[in-house]
């Protein structure tokens, strides 16, 4: 799966330093800073980040998240799937999605006293886990690039010329896992993912727990994959997108920016085409002038 510069390409944070450089440019505690909070960082999804989280950050992260949510969910639905055989039932199922904090987790924690490892634990639930314990630590991630135009009657793609390129997001699998304080830490890129479970397999837990469990009950020789693949099709809903246009929409968008990005420059060249002219013909009075004069 795969919009001019996209917030991924611009904000996604790479945290490659070490942990000793981290003191250089630290992220910030959660809980030093309430104000500008989203519900990732006093949720339980993070606690760190690099750059404060801000408002216009979830919709940008939704639009990202719509580019790549049929293979998320596929991810995610896949390994959670493996944890209930195929003879599990509804309820089985539905409990492997709920992914709820376990006592351990929220004792470990607890035992260390450290209030956003606590934090932490008792928000790892749903996809708050599910995005990094069945996609970032499979070693999925995401990242910036071209969206093919979709394939044509005859099943071919054609390269979109350069004024037509729709940028976007996304996946890309047998990555680095990263650690844990990388998985801690709020970035657009963490966010995307995250909403790319949420809007998928966190939006629609109860559809996918029952057909899950009838395709498994009836059997019929279907592998699980098709099934992961149907469920999150038909049941999560991936492929309906609300933050953000379909392809040809955003083609149109990225054509349209580009055309009044030419016709400003051409105006500014008309300007200074004209300002030259102004300035030789002002030269041109004044040397007249002066001939005038010592005449």
């Amino acid at each position: 799966q795969g919009h001019p510069a996209h917030p991924l390409q611009t904000a996604a944070l790479l945290l490659t330093l070490p942990v000793l450089l981290l003191l250089v440019a630290a992220p910030s505690v959660a809980g030093f800073m309430e104000d500008g909070f989203t519900d990732g960082v006093d949720g339980g999804r993070y606690s760190l980040w690099q750059d404060e989280p801000k408002p216009a950050d979830e919709v940008e992260a939704k639009k990202a998240a719509e580019d790549v949510k049929c293979v998320v969910c596929e991810v995610i639905l896949g390994d959670l799937l493996k944890r209930v055989g195929m003879l599990a039932n509804e309820d089985n199922i539905l409990n492997v999605l709920e992914g709820e904090a376990s006592e351990a987790e929220v004792q470990e924690a607890l035992e260390q006293r450290d209030n956003n490892l606590v934090k932490l634990s008792k928000g790892r639930k749903g996809c708050n886990r599910h995005f990094k314990d069945s996609y970032l630590r499979l070693g999925w991630d995401v990242e910036g690039c071209k969206v093919d135009p979709p394939p044509g009657h005859d099943g071919k793609v054609v390269p979109a010329p350069p004024f037509k390129t729709v940028y976007g997001t996304c996946t890309k699998g047998g990555q680095p896992v990263q650690n844990e304080t990388k998985m801690n830490t709020y970035s657009m890129r963490m966010e995307a993912i995250y909403w790319a479970c949420q809007l998928t397999v966190g939006s629609h837990m109860d559809a996918i727990a029952s057909f899950v469990a009838k395709k498994l009950k009836n059997g019929g020789g279907a592998e699980m994959a098709d099934i992961v693949k149907e469920a999150c099709d038909k049941k999560a809903k991936c492929t309906k997108l609300k933050f953000q246009g379909d392809y040809k929409q955003r083609e149109k968008e990225v054509e349209k920016q580009y055309f009044e990005q030419q016709n400003s420059v051409l105006e500014s060249v008309k300007a200074l085409d004209k300002q030259k002219k102004s300035e030789a013909k002002k030269s041109a009075r004044r040397g007249q002038r002066k001939k005038d004069a010592e005449l």
